[in-house]
């Protein structure tokens, strides 16, 4: 596809394989230049609302409505279970929102009475009764509605609007379905890459990689701890060099502290949600890579959908599968690795993901000066996309970056 020249990176030296693990660079299905622009530059300015209906009355789990910001589902799931002295397996959610957002979806609880989840307070979130249900897994939903800020915009107010309808236009409702940067990790695209080193049964460089693999996007000062450990993986006092927050690189080295040489051990301390995200991440990873390669062959297909391979996964004998199993080929991965045997909790048969999909509902609400950036402007636009769906992969069409 035609777009704007852009300086490229030489591969990284310490890539597991000949692949650069830290490059997204997917390509892009329209062709019309983008607005550029920077996005999150504040929380407020990525919001998203979940859209869903939940049937209340009956049922032993609690519907709640739970309403967060900078912090991840996974943190505000583990601080309310802390909160109301139960297990995090007894709640439920349908998917993982963004972290540096503020975000609203819904939450299952199983076992707990209206006036505990009442007296619960805290300035991190805010949790509202909606009534009694069944258990909400994930993908309970219908679709997110977005409303998002793009900021430090160079064009003129009409330019930015005109280009924006352009490539909305162009798009036809369509756009290719990858999954977005948050997925790997946006400071640290490391997730993917702990989830292959666990699928090869390195489980001691998958523990490091989470642990100290460092990334220029991080603060100087954990980036500092990282290319230290990174370096020597020395276990003994390194859990108290990181901050509070840092809780799941503590529990791994907690855990080697008192267990040395026990990687595959560290992995199960984490919570089950993480182990798995890591094996998701990297059938992702495989996903992006193939649907990339598949744009930049001109290939569409509104309704095909592209393994997220697993150990079941059968090859069709079609343009994408071919693609997929070449992917797969440089990426040295089988279907049987999926299998697991050493961690079979973490196994995965495989899924399917639609190659493109619908966005609806686009609205540039406003472009305005931006009140953050001298001399620039600002957009906000409104947008509603599927579950499991990335609005970041959306704006990255219209931006261009």
């Amino acid at each position: 596809m035609n777009e704007e020249p852009e300086e490229t990176e030489e591969m990284e030296e310490d890539s597991i394989i000949d692949i650069d693990f830290t490059k997204m660079d997917w390509n892009h299905y329209s062709d019309t230049y983008g607005i550029k622009g920077e996005i999150k530059e504040q929380v407020d300015d990525f919001i998203v609302k979940e859209l869903a209906s939940h049937d209340t009355g009956e049922g032993d789990h609690l519907i709640v409505k739970l309403r967060k910001q900078n912090m991840t589902t996974m943190d505000a799931v583990d601080k309310l279970s802390k909160m109301l002295h139960i297990s995090r397996n007894r709640i439920g959610y349908a998917g993982n929102k963004d972290k540096r957002a503020v975000t609203e979806q819904y939450v299952s609880i199983q076992g707990v009475e209206e006036e505990e989840v009442r007296n619960v307070y805290t300035d991190e979130f805010d949790i509202e009764v909606i009534g009694k249900g069944g258990k909400i897994g994930l993908g309970n939903l219908s679709a997110n509605r977005f409303e998002i800020t793009v900021r430090n915009l160079k064009l003129p107010a009409d330019d930015i609007k005109d280009r924006s309808q352009k490539i909305v236009d162009e798009l036809g409702g369509k756009m290719p379905n990858y999954f977005g940067e948050q997925r790997f990790g946006s400071a640290r695209p490391i997730t993917h890459q702990v989830g292959r080193l666990i699928l090869k049964g390195d489980f001691e460089e998958a523990v490091w990689t989470y642990i100290a693999k460092p990334y220029d996007e991080e603060y100087k000062s954990i980036r500092k701890v990282r290319e230290e450990l990174w370096e020597t993986r020395e276990v003994e006092g390194a859990a108290e060099r990181f901050p509070e927050k840092f809780q799941y690189e503590k529990t791994l080295l907690y855990h080697l502290t008192k267990n040395p040489g026990d990687y595959q051990g560290a992995i199960k301390r984490l919570p089950e949600g993480l182990q798995t995200l890591f094996v998701h991440a990297y059938q992702s990873w495989i996903f992006n890579r193939t649907l990339s390669r598949l744009i930049e062959e001109d290939w569409y297909d509104e309704e095909y959908e592209i393994p997220l391979v697993g150990y079941k996964t059968e090859f069709n004998d079609n343009k994408p599968d071919e693609v997929l199993q070449e992917v797969m080929e440089e990426e040295e991965v089988d279907r049987d690795d999926f299998r697991l045997p050493e961690v079979p909790e973490l196994a995965s048969e495989g899924s399917l993901r639609r190659a493109f999909a619908d966005f609806r509902n686009f609205k540039v609400a406003e472009v305005e000066e931006d009140d953050l950036n001298m001399a620039k402007n600002k957009m906000r636009v409104r947008f509603d996309l599927p579950k499991g769906c990335y609005a970041t992969v959306f704006l990255r069409e219209i931006m261009k970056n």
